[in-house]
Formats: C-alpha cells, structure tokens, sequence
C-alpha cells in the first residue's frame, strides 16, 4: 500500500483542526499529465489544497529523490525539519504530535 493513502486523509484531518492555530498545509503531486484527474479527485477529499509540480525540482527545496517527503516551516518561515534525513518520513499522529505541535503551541 502506498504510504500517502494513509497519511493524507490524516495529514488532512490533523490540518483541519489545527487550522484555527494558524497549520497550513499544501501538498504536490509529481503525477503524470494523464493521471490529473485521479489526483483531482484524491484532492477534492483533502482540506488542503494540491499542486501539480511538473518537475522533479522545486526552487528553494532542490530535487524530490524519494516518495513522500515532508517539509516543515515554523512560523518565522524557517526550515524546522526537511524529512531528507527521516528513515520514515511519512507522517503519522505520533510523528505530527512531535514534529509540528509543538510548533503551534509555540509563540
């Protein structure tokens, strides 16, 4: 099973009801062309929006080598972590209640 059909119904969730705290979350897909109507339709599901990135590279994020990746941005716009260096990237509970709540509880 592909790990993003687990952690993006949470990742969704998760961002619902952190949104008043200030989470925003954004997710990319690399898909194909021919296949943006699967990933539309995923999309729809999510409280989150989706973009389609045509390249395996984004500026300011360099190449996407490996499914999925994460990046987390604290509230002063810097990198909290990149998840390059995460054996398990994919987010779970565990990993969003230490990872990024902390961050909202933050000032």
């Amino acid at each position: 099973m592909l790990p993003c059909r687990d952690e993006l119904p949470l990742l969704s969730t998760y961002a619902a009801e952190h949104a008043a705290q200030g989470l925003s979350v954004l997710g990319f897909t690399l898909n194909t062309p021919d296949e943006m109507e699967q990933v539309r339709a995923v999309a729809r599901t999510l409280s989150f929006p989706v973009g389609f990135l045509e390249h395996s590279s984004a500026p300011g994020y360099g190449r996407i080598w490996r499914i999925p990746v994460n990046f987390t941005i604290d509230r002063a716009g810097r990198w909290w972590t990149t998840g390059w260096k995460d054996r398990h990237p994919v987010w779970t509970r565990e990993r969003l209640a230490r990872v990024v709540t902390p961050l909202l509880e933050a000032k």
